[in-house]
C-alpha cells in the first residue's frame, strides 16, 4: 500500500516536472507569464498595500480641475496626465486591479457554470442533453457583445449588472468543451471501474469526470481573460457603464479622446495597457496548450 502511494506521488511529481519543462521551452509563453505576473502583482499591491506606492484610495480617480489640460510625460508624471488632470501612471495601475478582478470573476464564473452544464448534458444524455444544448445554441446564435448589451439593459446599466450580463453570455463555450470531453471520458475504463464499485452518478460526474475536463478549460480561461478585459473596457469606453467614475482602462481611454491629436499619450498608454494584457494571456495560453498536447509531452 505504501509503495503504491509512493508510486502515485512519484508519478505526479514527474508529470508536474514534465509540464514545467514543456511550458518553459516555449519562450514566448514565458514572456507572457512574466507580463501577466506583473499585472497580478500590481493588482495585489493596489488591493492590499496601495500606500506603498503613495496611493490613498485606489477605488476612485483623483481629479485636478485647477490644471485639467493633459500634461506630457515628465519626471513628476512619467506617463503624463489625462483630462481632468489625472495622473495617468497611477490611474492605470489602479485600473489594472479593477479590470483584472472583474475579468477573473466573469471568466471563472462562466467556466464553472458551463463546465457543470456540459458534464450534466453529456453524462445524463437524453432529453436533458437536447434541451441544454439547444439553449447553448441559442446563446451562440447571437453575438455575445450584443447579447451582453441586451441583458445589461434588462438588468439595469450598472457595473454589477454588466458583470452578471457577461457571466450569462460567457458560459456556452465552456459547456461545449466540457460536453465533448465528457462524451469521451464516460466510456473510459476508470469510469467503468467507478460504476462497478458502486459510485453514484453525482460522484462520478463531479469527482472523476469534471477534474479531467479542467486542463483544456484552463487553457480557454487564459485566452478569454484578454477578451473580457477588452469587452469590459469597450463597454466603459462607449459609456454603457454609467457609474464609470472609477479607475478603469476603457474609461481612462475615453477621458483622453477629445485630446487625441494634441495629447496622444492620453489614449496610447491606457490602450497599450489593454493590448499588453491581452497579448500576455494569449502567449501564456499557447504555452498551456503545449502542456496538454500529447505530442509535445512525448
Amino acid at each position: 500500500m505504501e509503495k503504491q502511494i509512493f508510486d502515485e506521488e512519484e508519478k505526479r511529481f514527474y508529470n508536474l516536472k514534465l509540464s514545467m519543462k514543456v511550458f518553459l521551452s516555449n519562450k514566448t509563453a514565458v514572456a507572457g507569464l512574466i507580463i501577466f505576473l506583473g499585472y497580478v502583482i500590481d493588482a495585489l499591491l493596489m488591493q492590499f498595500y496601495p500606500e506603498v506606492i503613495g496611493v490613498r484610495n485606489p477605488n476612485t480617480l483623483i481629479y485636478n480641475f485647477i490644471n485639467p489640460v493633459p500634461q506630457p510625460p515628465s519626471a513628476q508624471y512619467p506617463l503624463g496626465t489625462t483630462y481632468p488632470g489625472v495622473n495617468l501612471l497611477q490611474a492605470i495601475m489602479e485600473a489594472i486591479r479593477v479590470d483584472l478582478g472583474f475579468s477573473l470573476l466573469i471568466v471563472v464564473s462562466g467556466a464553472l457554470i458551463g463546465a457543470v452544464i456540459g458534464v450534466l448534458a453529456a453524462y445524463i444524455g437524453g432529453y436533458l442533453d437536447e434541451v441544454l444544448m439547444r439553449v447553448t445554441d441559442i446563446f451562440f446564435s447571437v453575438p455575445y457583445l450584443v447579447l451582453a448589451l441586451a441583458v445589461g439593459f434588462v438588468l439595469g446599466r450598472s457595473l454589477n449588472s454588466m458583470v452578471i450580463a457577461l457571466i450569462i453570455v460567457w458560459w456556452p463555450i465552456y459547456a461545449r468543451y466540457s460536453r465533448s470531453l465528457t462524451l469521451s471520458l464516460r466510456e473510459s475504463m476508470f469510469i467503468e471501474a467507478a460504476k462497478a464499485s458502486g459510485a453514484s452518478n453525482l460522484r462520478i460526474m463531479f469527482r472523476h469526470i469534471l477534474p479531467n475536463t479542467l486542463p483544456p478549460i484552463l487553457v480557454q480561461i487564459s485566452l478569454d481573460l484578454g477578451s473580457v478585459v477588452g469587452i469590459f473596457a469597450t463597454l466603459a469606453f462607449i459609456g454603457f457603464i454609467p457609474n464609470a467614475n472609477i479607475p478603469e482602462l476603457g474609461y481612462l481611454t475615453s477621458l483622453g479622446l477629445n485630446y487625441i491629436q494634441s495629447a496622444p499619450w492620453t489614449v496610447i498608454f491606457p490602450g497599450l495597457a489593454i493590448t499588453l494584457f491581452a497579448l500576455s494571456v494569449n502567449l501564456m495560453g499557447d504555452g498551456l496548450r503545449d502542456v496538454i498536447d500529447p505530442r509535445r509531452r512525448s
